[in-house]
C-alpha cells in the first residue's frame, strides 16, 4: 500500500489511531502506517484477533456508539475514522452507530488534543445523494472538515482480502449464473486500488492537508464493462441481464417490508442511481499520487485467471 521502509525495532514515530481497524481499508492502513514507523493504535469491536501483517499494532475497544476506549487517542497526532456500518437490517440502527458513533469519536479526539482528524468518506457523498449512506457520509465529513479536518472520498476500493464491497462483488460473479445489470450497467464507476488509497492518505497526512479530496482513477469505466473485466479475471462467464432500475427498486422495497433477507437492498440501488463521474486529476496531483485504472488493479489482484 505505502512504499516499504525499514521497520524500527521499537515504535518511536508519531502515533495514529485508526477506527474500523479490522475492516478492509482499516487493516491496510494499520499495516501501511506501521511499515512507515508510526505507532499504530487499532480500534475495533474485537480486540482478541490480530489480522495485521505487521507487528507492533496495539488494539483498543471501539464498538460504536456505546464503547470507545478513549485512551487510544492520548498523545495521538492523527485519528483516522474508518469505522462505518454499510450493511444493516434496520436503518435506525445504522444511524445510531454511524451518526452518533462518528460524533463520539470526533468529540473524544478533540478532547485529547489530536492535531489532525481524518474521515474516510465516500464518492457517494455529494449534495445530490439519494441513499442514506451517501447523505450520512456527507453530513459526517462536514463535521470533520469544518474545524480544519480532512475527508477522503475513495472510489470503489479494490484489493485482495475477504471483506468489503469488492469482495462481495467477486463472490457474486464467482457463484451466480446470472448477474443483474440494473439500468443496463451504464453507471460510471471509478475505482482505486487499496495501495493507491493508502499512499494518498499517507501523503495527505504528511502534508497536513485539510478539506475534501476524492481519490479514484480519473477515467471512469462503465459498471457493465467493470463486471465483464472482473468475470474474465475470475475465469467466469455469467450471463449479464439488464434490469430496469425503477421496477427493481419498487420490488426491493416491497420485499423489505416483509422482513425477508435479500442479498441486494433498496439502499444499494439508490447508490447505483446516484453514481456520477468526478474529475479527480486535480486532487491526485495536489497530493502527488496516482490511481491505477481498474483493469490494471484487477490484473494485479488476480494475476492468473483460472
Amino acid at each position: 500500500m505505502i512504499p516499504e521502509r525499514p521497520q524500527p525495532t521499537e515504535p518511536t514515530g508519531p502515533t495514529v489511531a485508526i477506527t474500523g481497524a479490522t475492516g478492509f481499508i482499516g487493516r491496510h492502513l494499520c499495516d501501511g502506517f506501521r511499515r512507515l514507523g508510526w505507532q499504530v493504535r487499532a480500534l475495533a469491536r474485537d480486540t482478541t484477533s490480530y489480522p495485521f501483517a505487521e507487528r507492533g499494532v496495539t488494539s483498543y475497544v471501539c464498538d460504536l456508539p456505546d464503547r470507545l476506549d478513549e485512551r487510544a487517542f492520548d498523545s495521538a497526532r492523527v485519528v483516522i475514522h474508518a469505522a462505518y456500518v454499510t450493511r444493516h437490517g434496520h436503518l435506525e440502527e445504522a444511524r445510531r452507530v454511524n451518526d452518533l458513533g462518528t460524533r463520539r469519536v470526533l468529540e473524544a479526539a478533540r478532547r485529547a488534543g489530536v492535531e489532525q482528524l481524518v474521515f474516510i468518506s465516500s464518492q457517494s457523498a455529494h449534495d445530490a445523494a439519494l441513499s442514506y449512506y451517501g447523505r450520512s457520509k456527507l453530513e459526517m465529513e462536514r463535521l470533520f472538515v469544518a474545524p480544519g479536518g480532512l475527508a477522503i472520498r475513495p472510489g470503489l476500493v479494490l484489493g485482495p482480502g475477504q471483506a468489503g464491497l469488492f469482495h462481495r462483488m467477486c463472490e457474486t460473479v464467482r457463484s451466480a449464473r446470472f448477474v443483474p445489470l440494473f439500468d443496463g450497467g451504464r453507471q460510471p464507476l471509478q475505482t482505486v486500488h487499496v495501495d493507491d488509497l493508502g499512499a494518498a492518505i499517507d501523503a495527505a497526512v504528511q502534508q497536513r492537508r485539510t478539506g475534501v479530496f476524492t481519490v479514484a482513477e480519473p477515467e471512469p469505466v462503465g459498471m457493465r464493462s467493470f463486471l465483464e473485466l472482473l468475470a474474465a479475471r475470475l475465469g467466469r462467464k455469467p450471463r449479464f441481464v439488464a434490469v430496469p432500475l425503477g421496477p427493481a427498486l419498487a420490488a426491493l422495497r416491497a420485499i423489505e417490508l416483509t422482513g425477508l433477507p435479500f442479498p441486494v437492498s433498496s439502499e444499494n440501488l439508490l447508490g447505483l442511481k446516484q453514481m456520477r463521474a468526478v474529475d479527480t486529476r486535480a486532487d491526485l496531483a495536489a497530493l502527488g499520487v496516482s490511481a491505477r485504472p481498474a483493469a490494471v488493479s484487477l490484473a494485479q489482484i488476480f494475476p492468473s485467471p483460472p
